[in-house]
């Protein structure tokens, strides 16, 4: 059995085999190297053959072969496996699913009755508490923070949500991993999922408790605010077809006594959409 994460099966990182999933047999196998020292990379590129770029808050960077599918991260001290699974690889493997044809999105994901729900947003949107949450309320996590979109199709990430202080505190949830990359962090290990159709889309937002539904002729826009590159869509006619998919606009208070409630109502509309 293979296993990796985001369509992709992952070598080189013994230390994080909890956290992968099984991937199907399509799927192509990536190389992790990784070494401690100074970075060389001065700039992100990306092109047809190679990437390169900065991983956040200075913590090292990666360089991205085509040819070879192999990825080399030059981190700032010796992080664990499963660090280097997530965060470092998650942009990595954005890079790897355009070269493969695939879309990838700034989003969560959980599974309802078979089908995925992508939870797009801009950081701190409170995508990973709903996640958590939505875990907690029995609900598959298909991914935590890269979506990565296959023919219609969502593949899973690593099984992890990583949660910041103020959702840990309140879901009692995670162990503290301290800063990687760009944040602190706690750990959530969730069940394996596997690919499952894509149903639609959730826009998270702060505010009183409201689910509307977004227009067809906003939703290419705010997909196109979420390409996790932020390049054009590798293949415009698949991703248009992302844009035909059910969107909701989801607003909740930030009072974290309502989290379980608001997201309660929220899947219960879900549900309503796929029957």
């Amino acid at each position: 059995m293979s296993t990796g994460c985001y369509g992709l099966e992952v070598r080189g990182l013994p230390g994080a085999a909890h956290l992968l999933r099984q991937v199907r047999p399509q799927d192509p196998p990536i190389e992790v190297s990784r070494r401690v020292g100074p970075s060389d990379v001065e700039r992100n590129e990306l092109s047809d053959s190679t990437a390169r770029y900065r991983l956040g808050s200075g913590a090292g960077s990666a360089v991205l072969d085509r040819a070879s599918m192999t990825a080399a991260f030059t981190l700032d001290t010796g992080h664990p496996d499963g660090s280097v699974v997530h965060p470092f690889l998650a942009l990595a493997s954005t890079v790897f699913a355009r070269w493969c044809g695939r879309e990838a999105l700034h989003a969560g994901a959980v599974e309802i009755a078979g089908r995925a729900w992508g939870l797009l947003g801009v950081r701190e949107a409170g995508k990973s508490s709903l996640v958590a949450q939505a875990h907690l309320l029995g609900l598959p996590v298909v991914t935590d923070d890269v979506l990565v979109v296959d023919d219609g199709t969502a593949l899973p990430g690593p099984g992890l949500v990583d949660l910041r202080a103020g959702a840990a505190a309140h879901l009692g949830l995670g162990e503290a991993l301290g800063v990687v990359g760009r944040r602190e962090r706690w750990r959530v290990p969730v069940p394996a999922t596997g690919p499952v159709p894509l149903a639609g889309w959730v826009l998270p937002s702060w505010g009183a408790t409201a689910i509307s539904s977004i227009p067809v002729r906003e939703r290419l826009g705010v997909l196109r605010e979420n390409i996790a590159l932020g390049v054009p869509p590798t293949d415009p006619a698949h991703f248009f077809e992302l844009g035909t998919l059910p969107m909701v606009r989801f607003s909740r208070p930030r009072d974290w006594t309502q989290l379980a409630a608001s997201t309660g109502l929220l899947l219960e509309h879900l549900r309503s959409l796929g029957s």
